[in-house]
């Protein structure tokens, strides 16, 4: 066998973090097995992703921590945190398993889900491919149930790994455009009805406010060729399309959906003509407001957004499918969005053989 294709499985040498519930909302601290203070509340959220029922998994930086948030009442359920102070980045769940971007061990680590509820456990299992370290910078995680594939960005190389639902490599590409090499990619997602792979490429910020290369959606087949491009204009207002890109996610409508960090918005775009659809959000530091927005999590069910909020209120903030505007006093680190905007603006994607 590869020696890439080697995983760690269980019996290997384990790791073991700290876990610790929430029992209530108000912004309540809980005790540690070492009767240390705790904070639950979501610091430094950076990508977001589907949990056990009922609930939606945070990887936040500054606890070194994978929270987890009732989807309904917002509140935070319960956190499990690294070990050896590692820094959780990409993130993603499938079958009730984990995969955890660790920056820190720069590998991709295997959790799997045990209990429910404030009972809830995360157990190690392996880190993918064959041990840890192969990533330099495992910033994005995607996966597609039904073909059974697992992607993973590397920030660092500039690549995208694809394993399978053993944790054995299968392929990957290196994301190019017409120009060659991307320039910063940094979120990765997949379409699975279409059997598409969505990259998101910060561009060159170049010093300046307008950068010279700007910031771009592409979407490439599960073989790396190119099939479209989305460019950003490195405008932050209503009338532009976009400055940068993180976060991005993928509706069965044909619809993506993309944070914008700089300008503090969620972008509705249509993936066929590139047409910006919607502006979702409004820029700020408060509550209810979006500042240098990371990550979007779309529930298709209800139409639901959830977004991560790194700056600011530094929350998770949610946009009902409807627009309803809610609040929850309760909560210091869940809001919800107060408004929108919309716009509609035409401009076509560029389309590629």
């Amino acid at each position: 066998m590869d020696e890439r294709n080697r995983v760690n499985r269980p019996g290997c040498a384990r790791r073991t973090g700290s876990f610790t519930t929430v029992a209530s909302l108000a912004g309540a601290l809980a005790l540690t097995a070492s009767g240390a203070l705790a904070a639950p509340a979501v610091l430094n959220p950076r990508r977001i992703a589907e949990g056990p029922p009922g609930q939606l998994l945070v990887s936040d930086r500054r606890h070194s921590a994978i929270i987890a948030v009732d989807k309904v009442s917002l509140e935070t359920v319960w956190s499990y945190t690294l070990p050896d102070d590692g820094s959780p980045f990409g993130l993603a769940t499938w079958n009730r398993r984990v995969y955890v971007g660790n920056t820190v061990t720069e590998s991709v680590e295997v959790y799997r889900i045990r209990g429910s509820g404030a009972a809830t456990h995360l157990d190690f299992l392996y880190d993918l491919g064959e041990s840890a370290g192969r990533f330099g910078n495992p910033i994005d995680i995607a996966i597609d149930p039904r073909a059974g594939r697992v992607f993973v960005l590397d920030g660092w190389d500039k690549e995208i790994t694809i394993f399978d639902r053993r944790g054995l490599l299968v392929g990957g590409f290196f994301p190019d455009d017409e120009a060659g090499s991307l320039l910063s990619p940094v979120s990765v997602a997949v379409d699975a009805d279409r059997r598409e792979v969505l990259v998101g490429d910060y561009g060159d910020p170049g010093g300046s406010f307008r950068p010279r290369d700007p910031a771009r959606i592409l979407i490439y087949d599960y073989d790396g060729q190119l099939l479209r491009q989305i460019d950003g204009d490195g405008g932050t207002h209503e009338s532009t399309r976009f400055a940068r890109v993180q976060g991005i996610a993928a509706g069965s409508d044909g619809r993506l959906f993309a944070v914008d960090p700089l300008g503090g918005r969620v972008l509705s775009i249509d993936r066929e003509s590139g047409a910006l659809i919607e502006q979702i959000g409004v820029p700020g530091p408060q509550a209810g407001e979006l500042m240098l927005p990371l990550d979007v999590l779309l529930e298709e069910r209800s139409g639901d957004l959830f977004v991560c909020n790194n700056r600011g209120a530094r929350r998770v903030e949610v946009i009902r499918g409807d627009r309803r505007v809610e609040s929850f006093q309760a909560a210091r680190s869940i809001e919800v969005l107060r408004g929108h905007r919309r716009v509609e603006i035409s401009r076509g994607a560029r389309r590629h053989p």
